[in-house]
């Protein structure tokens, strides 16, 4: 974003920013980024009648393939897959439902659920990081806050470092996993110069194009202040890109500025999260929260009661547990 402020309001500002910034965090994540988050096993386990935490059930026909919201799909068996992440009130992954707790709605008519799990896998993330303007006096604690991202992740997952301003600059070609490598990389981050202002949308543009290749599992973690000065892509197009894909975006919005609704949509659209301020240990806590609920999740799978109709279909998941946040992405395209 241009800085065209005095100097003495940029102090005003940025200070204002930082107390902000170090005083709140509410966060409740919920999925997932890197569809939201990780946990679908191989559908081929034998049925069990009452499958609890870490278990996987399936009857019917065997074949289970994840779908992302509006994600055009050609599903063998006419077997729907859906991942969800429910969540408490302290913000935390709920692990101890059973199949009997859900129930799974398609277009308003209620599915039978015949596939179940809930084990935990590996998951792909890109964590995307807005330098340009007003964030060189945060540059620092966002660094320690994406280095702390890493401790949470295990062998096979991994995460690609992205940062941006004017231009959009990776850190790495590809995922990566190891932390001294990964740390060497946030190290590099340096804020962008002011005259080259913010391209968000094609920043959130070239992260879904990143992960396109990687595993069903994936999520982007974008830190920014929801600013987009100049680029190619547009809000409108990358909301129904990011709605198309199956990538879950967990979105912080720092700074003193009123809640972006861009970074709201892209979060609800997604079945992500979305942050706003926040101290470093909150930052911190985010990520840990982030990493499990990605790492958390419940698949459920169903045989939808109008298989020959193709076209975009809603999804909505209730679960009988009170007091907690069900996500899940809303809709799906389908074909066959």
């Amino acid at each position: 974003m241009l800085d065209l402020a005095p100097s003495r309001y940029r102090s005003q500002f940025g200070f204002s920013i930082m107390k902000n910034f170090l005083r709140t965090l509410c966060f409740s994540l919920v999925l997932t980024i890197c569809v939201h988050a990780q946990s679908v096993p191989s559908p081929s386990l034998s049925p069990s009648p009452s499958p609890g935490p870490g278990t996987t059930q399936t009857s019917g026909r065997q074949h289970v393939e994840e779908v992302g919201e509006g994600e055009v799909i050609h599903i063998s068996a006419n077997l729907v897959s859906v991942p969800v992440s429910v969540i408490n009130r302290r913000g935390q992954s709920v692990v101890d439902l059973r199949q009997q707790d859900f129930r799974v709605f398609e277009d308003g008519a209620e599915q039978t659920i015949v596939h179940f799990s809930n084990v935990a896998q590996p998951f792909s993330v890109v964590l995307l990081i807005d330098t340009s303007g007003s964030t060189a006096p945060f540059i620092e604690q966002i660094k320690a806050a994406a280095k702390a991202f890493v401790e949470q992740l295990r062998p096979a997952d991994t995460i690609r470092p992205i940062y941006f301003h004017g231009e959009i600059k990776p850190l790495t070609e590809n995922g990566i996993s190891d932390p001294k490598l990964f740390s060497a990389a946030i190290d590099k981050i340096e804020p962008g110069p002011i005259n080259l202002g913010t391209r968000l949308y094609d920043a959130v543009a070239f992260a879904l194009g990143t992960l396109k290749p990687a595993p069903p599992r994936k999520a982007v973690i974008l830190i920014t202040d929801g600013e987009n000065t100049w680029g190619k892509a547009t809000m409108k197009g990358t909301l129904r890109e990011a709605e198309e894909s199956d990538v879950v975006f967990y979105t912080l919005q720092y700074g003193d500025a009123p809640p972006r609704k861009y970074l709201q949509q892209l979060a609800d659209k997604t079945g992500g999260r979305y942050f706003r301020g926040g101290e470093l240990n909150a930052l911190r806590q985010s990520f840990v929260e982030v990493a499990e609920e990605l790492r958390r999740q419940y698949v459920l799978g169903y045989e939808p009661k109008e298989p020959e109709r193709n076209g975009v279909r809603t999804i909505r998941v209730k679960v009988n547990r009170s007091h907690v946040a069900v996500r899940a992405r809303r809709f799906y395209t389908y074909s066959h």
